[in-house]
């Protein structure tokens, strides 16, 4: 009984925190979404006050039919002072007001709900953007303080073209996320290497990778890519492919063209080199959005229980006998 009594508290507290409470505009709610869904913990908390603050924060149209519930309130009080009615009669008229009262904050409540959760699903699926994701991905990868490796300049292959240079990625299994690198070009394979060789960890920590090594599993999944984003973030990008640039020009030496070019019409990045990842990482990268997106779906909007539909003709030809 004491379970019961509690949840049904639970339900008015809720339905109540629908309607007073601090609003929030639709830029400060995606922010909040989106640094709880990059948190390493995901606070359940603070998920549940996401939602109330959201539902709360919807302008449902549903707000306008207070002004008629009001007014009949209004009227039934007037008239039940000014003339005399039998206690039946205003008992009705109360419970009618009441249950249109009720009604309402249902409607209303089920209404901001269902416009907090299109809001929230457009913001889920915002995620599964390419451009969003690599902006994701390579943040936090270089440090502030970092600079670039060193590495000598070594002309390793000098007479040959961009395209006739392959970089194979194979799985490192003392650290997944630094696979080493075996350079082909034509029919001759160099020895597998660590990438530190190519200056593509951090220097302050060899155990890190940093963008370029990122920026070189993405091509080895999309040879060519284009990014969406405001003029700062594609700047941010061009910046960390010009770093993967300087270090293949470092280690196979210069030519009359990069090796990674926009195109000027279509805006898209063009990688010359061959990238082969056998370990598959932005795949897997790819993947793992996938999967969290449809976590964050069903977990931030939640299917509603389909009532089962009664297949009428086959109830009645169950009634008549035929299947027995």
């Amino acid at each position: 009984m004491l379970a019961f009594i509690n949840k049904n508290l639970e339900d008015i507290r809720k339905m109540i925190s629908l309607f007073y409470g601090p609003r929030y505009n639709r830029k400060e709610l995606a922010e909040r979404f989106h640094n709880w869904r990059k948190s390493v913990d995901r606070d359940s908390i603070e998920k549940d006050n996401i939602i109330f603050d959201g539902s709360r924060s919807q302008n449902s149209v549903f707000s306008k039919q207070w002004r008629w519930v009001m007014v009949q309130a209004v009227l039934w009080l007037i008239i039940s002072f000014k003339f005399s009615f039998s206690p039946v009669i205003n008992l009705m008229a109360f419970f009618t007001i009441l249950n249109q009262f009720i009604n309402n904050i249902l409607i209303i409540s089920k209404d901001k709900r269902q416009m907090f959760n299109t809001f929230i699903t457009q913001e889920i699926l915002s995620t599964k953007s390419f451009s969003l994701l690599l902006l994701e991905t390579l943040d936090g990868l270089d440090s502030e303080n970092n600079d670039s490796v060193n590495i000598g300049k070594m002309d390793y292959a000098p007479d040959c073209e961009w395209t006739d240079i392959s970089l194979k990625l194979v799985h490192n299994k003392f650290d997944k996320s630094l696979p080493l690198i075996q350079i082909n070009i034509g029919h001759e394979s160099s020895e597998l290497f660590h990438p530190s060789l190519l200056g593509l960890v951090n220097s302050s920590d060899i155990k890190k990778q940093n963008s370029s090594l990122m920026i070189l599993k993405l091509f080895g999944r999309h040879n060519n890519f284009i990014f969406d984003g405001h003029n700062s973030q594609k700047k941010s990008i061009e910046k960390k492919i010009q770093a993967l640039v300087k270090t293949i020009i470092i280690y196979f030496g210069d030519r009359d063209i990069s090796p990674i070019v926009q195109n000027e019409i279509t805006g898209s990045w063009d990688c010359f080199i061959n990238i082969i990842d056998t370990t598959d990482s932005w795949y897997q990268i790819e993947k793992e959005r996938d999967q969290d997106i449809n976590n964050l779906l069903l977990e931030w909007v939640p299917l509603e229980d389909e009532l089962e539909r009664v297949d009428q003709a086959a109830e009645s030809y169950k009634m008549k006998g035929y299947e027995w």
